[in-house]
């Protein structure tokens, strides 16, 4: 403590000598204003006589502000350059999303959020496909279901062709298709007694429980107990801790290549004894999606954005337990709902998917 007064004391000497000097560089020029009004300049003459003054002191504020706004710009360009790296791009947006959930009891946006487009704009393409992409869906009539699938016949059969494909034996080496004890209480358990994924919000959550909120703890605290019956729920995790967690129970298909990356969000579909035929729409970013049934079974509908809609059919299809459904939904929107299974639980990951990389 000793050595810091000293110093707080030479600080406040030097502020003090600072400011006396500025104040008697004022009254400098202040006496020599009134004295140049005594003699009589004119506004001119005096203009003229501080011409100096004024353009060194209009260089050193110019000079300033130049530093200041370079500062600025190489802070938003690094930041822009960092916000391009797919990984970091995906973490900014789960954060947003988070964000986003947070602000909804001080603000609903969500109406705006399903708005089309906010301001209208003549040069807006609504939709990205057109009627010459329509050729690689219009001979579909269903999804293939096959077994032994090697990375290139998926990429030029299935991928490359926007064909969705069931893989039969994608999870045969899993370890959690092999224990019999795995039960809704593993993945409860999982978001419960993990300290990361306490306070963990989903950025979608679907469910027929009607929590009120997005708190996924309320929704799965209900489901553990034995007396809830008849429920279904699904949720994306995109909470960097929450997708992590989940990947213990999934791993790379066999049929994938290395060189892509993995899942950067993922979701959670689990039901019990619910009995609809009602599809649940599920809203997905675009890239590789891939939905492994763990448990029971789940009926699917792809059906084309617009304008493939009307030339391309529906597909209507089944998953059971230890099949995985796989395709790119820059073509296909995606529907489901339960199979008539006392319990379902399966798993969706969205993986970035681009052409180059294919």
């Amino acid at each position: 403590m000793a050595g810091v007064r000293p110093a707080r004391t030479q600080r406040k000497q030097k502020d003090m000598e600072y400011q006396e000097k500025l104040k008697l560089i004022d009254e400098e020029l202040m006496s020599f204003y009134l004295y140049c009004q005594q003699v009589g300049f004119s506004e001119a003459e005096m203009n003229m006589i501080c011409a100096p003054l004024v353009s060194t002191l209009r260089k050193n504020f110019l000079k300033k502000v130049v530093k200041i706004l370079a500062i600025l710009t190489t802070i938003v360009a690094a930041v822009y350059g960092i916000c391009q790296l797919g990984t970091v791009s995906m973490h900014f947006s789960a954060v947003g999303r988070l964000f986003m959930i947070k602000l909804l009891p001080f603000w609903d946006w969500t109406a705006m959020f399903y708005e089309s487009c906010l301001v209208t704009n003549p040069f807006y393409g609504e939709y990205t496909l057109t009627e010459e992409d329509c050729v690689t869906c219009e001979a579909l009539e269903n999804v293939d279901r096959l077994g032994g699938v090697a990375y290139e016949q998926l990429l030029d059969n299935y991928l490359n062709r926007d064909a969705p494909l069931i893989v039969v034996d994608a999870m045969e080496s899993w370890p959690v298709m092999n224990t019999d004890d795995f039960w809704f209480d593993n993945i409860t358990q999982l978001y419960l007694q993990d300290d990361k994924l306490v306070d963990t919000v989903p950025c979608i959550l679907t469910t027929n429980l009607r929590p009120g909120s997005s708190d996924l703890h309320v929704v799965l605290k209900r489901i553990h107990s034995p007396k809830v019956e008849k429920w279904f729920v699904h949720w994306q995790n995109c909470d960097i801790h929450a997708v992590k967690a989940l990947r213990k129970f999934y791993q790379r298909p066999y049929f994938l290549s290395s060189s892509v990356s993995p899942a950067h969000f993922n979701w959670v579909l689990m039901s019990s004894d619910y009995n609809t035929k009602i599809y649940k729409k599920v809203e997905l970013d675009s890239g590789l999606i891939m939905l492994a049934q763990l448990r029971g079974s789940t009926n699917f509908r792809l059906t084309p954005h617009n304008p493939c809609n009307s030339s391309c059919p529906e597909l209507l299809g089944d998953l059971q337990e230890g099949e995985m459904l796989v395709f790119t939904n820059f073509m296909w929107t995606f529907e489901y709902f339960p199979g008539r299974n006392l319990d379902n639980v399966a798993i969706l990951t969205e993986t970035v998917w681009e052409e180059t990389a294919a």
